[in-house]
């Protein structure tokens, strides 16, 4: 679907033009003189959902749903209102928000705090309709899915150990790691996937995901993948960080056996309406019908906005606590058996808790982030949410966008 590139008034987006913005034949590498291309591309060849820069529009805005079998997160009845307020956030003396998008190749930036969006924008060509895939940010929500277990009894203890909860893990290599090392990313699994080399994630394990070319989303088993893996454990639990997309598949194996019902029906119940999304959501799955728990999460932009503001607003919506401050607080706290994962440790000038990172020391600052430069920045002091979803990574961006969003802080 193709729209102008004018001003939505209708939502209150800002505007695309800029005197920074990149010229037409530049954007381009984004596919727009393809009509912005989805789907797997040939056979044989690397697959073009991502890695080929002008499927990547069109495939993390609904192209992959039309690739892999997913389900659907419905939204609310009752919508959580907000209010669109202009207000110009500048990064820089030469450099506002728009700026920052159209120079960034931004899909979509907004800024909000409490209930007023202060800055909405959209570009090549999407709408505020559309759903944008968040990669790893679905990590986060199986973060504050585990809260709510935890708030409502589900979940005993942070230190139980995943064959507790899952009976066709015990006497597996993994039966002994608890959930705290899965939340944290320290379960000591022998896989290399990110922030390593080499990478053996696909063999590993990603295949269970993808599936092998030609049959690419075709006999996928995920859970097959888990009970197969054969490369035990390369490290004591709780030593070292070490991110891999098992410990949230893990952690979504233990909420569906704690809870006995699909992950995608418990975030609908528990998370997705009380906090009164405005639309529906979808989460990719295998052939078996179990999540992509580590990046399978599609929200619009407003949306994923909106689960931010839970988070920033100590977990409440409509009045009501929907996951408990004390989850929140927990994940912006590093204790003593978080050590492995504290700030500048788990990554250099950042933390890792509970599936979200910290963006400050003091662990105020939480961020949801995903491949491809899809984030939401968290303010919990002053209750500030940034959220942008991209098409691919951008040299300098990250860097002008944290300045922004301390500007936004600030304002």
């Amino acid at each position: 679907m193709k729209t102008s590139r004018r001003t939505f008034l209708k939502y209150g987006l800002a505007s695309g033009s800029s005197l920074l913005s990149f010229p037409a034949f530049a954007q381009d590498k984004w596919g727009e003189s393809e009509g912005f291309p989805t789907g797997w591309g040939d056979a044989g060849k690397m697959q073009r959902w991502e890695g080929y820069p002008e499927y990547h529009v069109g495939n993390f805005t609904g192209g992959l749903e039309k690739m892999f079998l997913h389900k659907t997160i419905r939204a609310s009845q009752s919508p959580l209102p907000v209010k669109v307020i202009k207000r110009r956030i500048k990064a820089s003396l030469f450099m506002d928000a728009t700026d920052y998008a159209n120079r960034y190749d931004r899909m979509g930036l907004l800024i909000a705090r409490q209930d007023e969006i202060w800055h909405e924008q959209y570009r090549f060509q999407r709408t505020p309709d559309m759903r944008f895939f968040g990669f790893s940010m679905t990590k986060s929500v199986v973060g504050l899915m585990t809260g709510i277990a935890l708030d409502q009894g589900k979940i005993e203890s942070l230190d139980d150990r995943i064959e507790k909860y899952v009976d066709a893990l015990r006497n597996h290599p993994f039966a002994d790691i608890t959930l705290r090392n899965l939340l944290n990313m320290t379960s000591g699994i022998n896989i290399c996937e990110s922030f390593c080399t080499p990478n053996n994630g696909f063999e590993r394990y990603g295949y269970s995901q993808i599936g092998y070319s030609p049959r690419r989303g075709q006999g996928t088993d995920q859970i097959k993948g888990i009970l197969e893996f054969r490369w035990g454990r390369s490290d004591q639990q709780g030593t070292r960080f070490n991110y891999t997309d098992l410990c949230p598949v893990l952690m979504a194996w233990v909420l569906e056996s704690a809870y006995q019902q699909p992950l995608p029906t418990l975030t609908e119940q528990l998370l997705w309406q009380p906090l009164g999304a405005e639309s529906d959501a979808t989460w990719l799955t295998d052939s078996k019908g179990f999540t992509f728990s580590a990046a399978g999460y599609s929200a619009t932009l407003r949306d994923w906005a909106r689960l931010g503001m839970l988070v920033a607003n100590d977990g409440q919506a409509f009045g009501k606590q929907v996951v408990s401050k004390a989850w929140l607080d927990n994940t912006s706290t590093i204790g003593v058996k978080d050590q492995a994962n504290r700030f500048g440790v788990a990554r250099p000038g950042r933390g890792y808790k509970n599936f979200f990172w910290l963006q400050s020391g003091d662990g105020s600052v939480l961020r949801m982030e995903g491949n491809h430069a899809q984030t939401i920045l968290i303010d919990r002091k002053s209750k500030t949410v940034m959220v942008q979803v991209a098409p691919g990574y951008v040299d300098g961006a990250d860097e002008i966008m944290l300045e922004m969003f301390q500007s936004a802080c600030k304002a």
